[in-house]
């Protein structure tokens, strides 16, 4: 095994979203919502993926934003169908478990990251993973990264991490980890193939 260790995050690095179906349902009962970031205001779902309020909370939050109100089961439902695998990075990651440690971190909610654990079958993949709701923390705030040195057992230097926002990878560089920002399968693997080469 490489003394090198692999900090995934989830959301467009192994798993892509996409809110068009669900802002779709939600504005067809009159929700009126413009587009992500006042969705994301308007439910505060900042707060949510910090683990400030439960699941039912949210999913009340959700049904408040419409004129004509959906059972809970539906809502949750179109909650969670926003999701599509990017198999080359799953399949990427579950090949690495082999060779180095392997863990995950994502921003996300309490229902996200269920589904998903659920769903795609994340804790096969990966040696350890956390969500951002389970401690009250987000990336890029240094305490994440170092609430995951904790968990996972995590020594900085020779910790790799991937995301897909730069500003996470900056908050895990000024932690002294290294990082890079993933932006096609292809790329990653070859970034990642280059670090463990190092680390043979």
């Amino acid at each position: 095994m490489s003394d090198l260790d692999i900090v995934f995050d989830v959301g467009k690095v192994l798993i892509d979203y996409d809110y068009e179906r669900l802002f779709r349902l939600l504005n067809q009962h009159g929700a009126g919502i413009e587009n992500e970031e006042d969705f994301a205001r308007r439910v505060d779902l900042i707060g949510y993926e910090q683990g400030k309020f439960s699941d039912a909370d949210f999913i009340s939050r959700l049904n408040g934003l419409l004129l004509r109100p959906l059972p809970a089961t539906a809502v949750t439902a179109a909650w969670n169908d926003l999701f599509t695998p990017i198999t080359p990075m799953l399949d990427l990651a579950r090949e690495l478990k082999n060779r180095c440690g392997v863990f995950l971190l994502s921003n996300t909610s309490g229902l996200h990251w269920q589904h998903l654990r659920r769903v795609y079958r994340l804790d096969e993949i990966c040696h350890d993973l956390f969500a951002s709701y389970q401690v009250g923390l987000m990336k890029p705030a240094a305490e994440i990264y170092r609430t995951a040195e904790t968990r996972f057992g995590l020594n900085p230097a020779n910790t790799l991490f991937v995301d897909d926002k730069e500003v996470n990878v900056a908050g895990a560089l000024a932690c002294g980890w290294q990082g890079f920002r993933h932006e096609t399968p292809q790329q990653s693997r070859q970034r990642i193939e280059d670090l463990l080469a190092g680390h043979a």
